[in-house]
């Protein structure tokens, strides 16, 4: 109260006593809380109308200014600045929008966002992300901080996490990758990031009888199923709790299906040597630019992450061709390609393309 004894002896305007409600803001930031209001608006000035302080302090700190374009319902949203931030929908369209937040509140709410997830974001910190949900929805939210650029800008990314899996047709022609699921082929689903590859996943998931016991292992919670036995594993940061471990230590589950969220290091060799020991049923995603390519991405990967399974390249390609039975490759969330894999001769993988998908008239799918 004493910081603004003075200011008391006056009646102030509203930008004024909206710039002393920031600074009460940010001290209180500074230490970690976000006040409630009914403790808040004791500390400011005496004034006789505070209701436009109320507001702004109420859409601050629930973000509720935001809830018109979350109901937008795209899966992805890039908020850059107040004047450059996207919505990216599941057609693939990305749409300006209109943000009604003043430039200078812009850092304060995305730290206020921070604290209402107890997340430590701040100059040591930098990047961070976590789970949460804003009106009803769940998201993956990721948050750059400013001290990473040179504008000066922190940044966040939300990534929409449906409850529900979309309908199969929604992706295209998928009989064909059905059949294969109800067969329990090792199955690999390719695509770059944002293609749609969890998104089928989790959506061919729905396929797979229910007495199944159905293991999920993922670095990050992206894999939404209500399968009834189903055991999910979440990566760590510890070597105990990496994918590598958890592959190793699930076999011993009897698993009927293993689902690995993305093939990114270590945990390739586990995977491979699964399926070489004759367990069917193991699906994955992987980050390539075609379905060819992602044989060889496994391959690259192995080599670097076999550690002690030492092994040259054309004998890692051929344990990979003959175990991973089909390669689906997503572009634009839809099923752009799919291959079965034949074999392999001197490191370089044969192959036949399943036309029946591959010609199928993608522009008149949308999803459900």
């Amino acid at each position: 109260m004493f910081l603004f004894q003075q200011e008391e002896q006056k009646e102030l305007n509203s930008q004024e006593i909206l710039e002393v409600a920031r600074k009460l803001l940010v001290s209180s930031l500074n230490k970690g809380m976000i006040p409630p209001w009914e403790s808040f608006y004791h500390e400011l000035p005496h004034v006789k109308d505070l209701e436009e302080v109320k507001s702004y302090f109420e859409a601050l700190t629930s973000s509720s200014f935001i809830e018109e374009i979350l109901n937008l319902k795209a899966t992805e949203y890039f908020f850059h600045s107040k004047s450059h931030s996207l919505a990216l929908f599941y057609t693939g369209e990305k749409r300006s929008l209109e943000f009604p937040l003043l430039d200078e509140d812009w850092q304060l709410w995305l730290e206020i966002l921070a604290i209402r997830f107890h997340q430590n974001w701040n100059v040591q910190n930098p990047f961070i992300s976590f789970y949460g949900e804003l009106f009803s929805a769940k998201f993956r939210f990721s948050l750059i901080h400013a001290s990473t650029s040179p504008e000066g800008k922190s940044k966040l990314f939300l990534r929409s996490l449906s409850s529900s899996p979309y309908d199969l047709e929604s992706f295209g022609a998928t009989e064909q990758i059905s059949h294969l699921i109800k067969e329990k082929k090792n199955i690999l689903i390719a695509g770059s990031t944002g293609s749609g590859k969890t998104s089928l996943l989790t959506s061919l998931l729905t396929l797979i009888p229910p007495q199944d016991h159905l293991v999920i292992l993922e670095v990050t919670f992206e894999i939404f199923t209500s399968h009834p036995y189903e055991t999910r594993l979440l990566a760590g940061d510890s070597p105990q709790k990496s994918l590598k471990s958890y592959l190793s230590y699930v076999m011993r589950l009897s698993p009927d299906r293993i689902v690995l969220g993305e093939m990114r290091s270590h945990e390739v060799v586990p995977f491979l040597m699964a399926m070489n020991t004759g367990h069917k049923g193991l699906m994955g995603t992987i980050h390539a630019s075609s379905a060819v390519e992602a044989l060889n991405r496994v391959g690259l990967l192995f080599s670097i992450f076999g550690g002690e399974v030492r092994l040259d390249f054309e004998r890692v390609m051929e344990l990979i061709c003959r175990n991973l039975e089909y390669v689906v490759f997503m572009e634009d969330k839809k099923v752009k390609e799919v291959i079965k894999v034949l074999g392999c001769e001197k490191g370089i993988p044969f192959y036949e393309i399943l036309e029946e998908i591959v010609q199928e008239p993608w522009e008149f799918m949308k999803p459900v």
